[in-house]
């Protein structure tokens, strides 16, 4: 019995697949083929020779940089590209890396952006209804910064911090992000400045606004507490819920009381300020008043500090939205948080290390693109061992990509299916701990080097050696 069950099992999964395969959309098909790299090149239209570092293999090449964080250099990249064509029969090229950073400068920035979008577009509107939130489509926000190659081109476009000295620090830019709740890929992402005018969040959340839909939920913490682009959203029929800004008062005796610290309020606009709004027409188009949904949850845990949140939200039905389903909802947003550390962390993008603003943005753009191809990965073994893609650990089935990924290339039919079928299972099997109220210090045991930090440009140093 239990072998009949097992060849039950194998006999699903491989239905499973097959069916995924030929679903619409990209999600259920290969993650990322020629045709639709060439399909998107034609749509924009670039033209290219045929030659050894096609936008394809170039693409290809690039991506293969960031998964493979330990192995990232150009170098590693054309040995990639060397070994993938005498697997397949065909001459080797060149082993120096200029041909193939040539190609990367020539590969335009709107094909990898293009692509991001669409991947995570689709696989985010063919989530299961067992992943949305009340058959809602929740997406979040957030934003973070990154630093690259310390270069005069880099330094213009994107200062370092004031409080780094010239020639010691490194150029910074901030980038906002829009993230599916169910399925974790990004939908849309805004680059800026870390400093100057506007070149924050909320700066950048708003010129990412063309990728919300009306019935969306925006799910972002207390610095997107504000009224005008809270005024804005609600034309758009985008509902949010955000952290209540500090700044903000409270009074949970005052309007319609939905329940314990549950109630309506009206909010009133604020007064003009000239630095928080382009025009005072703009201003003026807001509504006078508008009513908000404040919820308050006190949390309570053995051992731990008492917290308190407020949230603010504009879904004001406490029948269709009770207040445990909010803050619990807001609890989600944490999601966010590890999505970034994800992306920064397991695939590197704490660095950039290109050499001028253009491929920094390139750069950037392909860590988020080959992140989304792994969550489609991940979206896929869900799908087939009944899991939530969210209880499924990233930097395991980055690994796991990492690691089939020459095998799933060299094999075909039937040998290949057996191949992608343990990968999934591998990537399903790989399940994030639940591990409620985890408390560690940020400390490390083992120092990673030994090497004290410059405190002069490195020019001047290497002078003070040679004397």
């Amino acid at each position: 019995m239990a072998n009949r069950s097992k060849e039950s099992q194998s006999r699903h999964v491989q239905n499973e697949i097959q069916n995924l395969k030929s679903s619409s959309g990209l999600p259920f098909r290969e993650l990322l083929d020629e045709q639709k790299i060439a399909a998107v090149l034609e749509d924009l239209g670039v033209h290219y020779r045929n030659r050894i570092f096609t936008p394809m293999v170039t693409l290809w090449a690039f991506l293969s940089q960031q998964i493979a964080r330990k192995d990232s250099s150009c170098d590693e990249a054309v040995s990639r590209v060397i070994a993938d064509r005498v697997a397949r029969g065909e001459k080797a090229c060149s082993a120096n890396n200029s041909s193939y950073c040539t190609a990367r400068s020539r590969l335009p920035e709107q094909v990898i952006t293009r692509l991001t979008r669409e991947t995570g577009q689709e696989l985010h509107t063919q989530a299961k209804p067992e992943w949305l939130w009340k058959n809602r489509s929740v997406k979040i926000v957030d934003g973070s910064t990154a630093t690259m190659a310390d270069t005069p081109k880099n330094q213009k476009e994107y200062p370092q911090s004031k409080n780094q000295k010239p020639g010691l620090g490194f150029p910074i830019l901030r980038f906002t992000v829009l993230l599916s709740l169910a399925v974790g890929t990004v939908l849309e992402s805004a680059i800026g400045a870390c400093r100057g005018k506007n070149t924050g969040e909320q700066s950048l959340f708003r010129q990412m606004w063309a990728a919300l839909q009306p019935g969306d939920v925006v799910l972002g913490d207390r610095l997107y507490d504000g009224y005008r682009d809270i005024a804005l959203l609600k034309t758009r029929s985008v509902d949010i819920v955000f952290g209540k800004k500090q700044s903000r008062h409270c009074d949970f005796r005052l309007g319609r009381k939905l329940g314990k610290d549950d109630h309506v309020i009206k909010w009133k606009k604020p007064k003009y300020d000239s630095s928080r709004f382009e025009s005072k027409e703009e201003w003026e188009a807001l509504p006078d008043e508008m009513e908000m949904r404040e919820v308050r949850r006190i949390v309570r845990r053995k051992g731990f500090k008492t917290r308190t949140v407020i949230i603010v939200t504009t879904l004001l039905d406490s029948e269709l939205y009770s207040a445990g389903e909010l803050t619990d909802l807001f609890a989600a947003r944490w999601h966010c948080e590890l999505d970034l550390r994800s992306i920064k962390q397991s695939l590197g993008m704490n660095h950039l290390s290109c050499k001028t603003p253009e491929m920094v943005r390139k750069e950037l753009w392909a860590h988020l693109l080959a992140y989304n191809l792994i969550r489609v990965r991940m979206a896929q073994a869900a799908a087939v061992y009944a899991r939530l893609p969210r209880t499924l650990s990233f930097t395991a089935a980055r690994n796991h990509i990492h690691n089939f990924a020459p095998h799933l290339k060299s094999t075909s039919g039937a040998e290949h299916q057996r191949i992608e079928t343990e990968l999934l299972k591998a990537i399903a099997q790989s399940r994030i701990g639940n591990r409620p109220g985890r408390k560690e210090p940020r400390n490390v045991k083992k120092r990673v080097q030994k090497y004290s930090y410059l405190t002069k440009p490195r020019v001047q140093a290497r002078k003070r050696l040679v004397a």
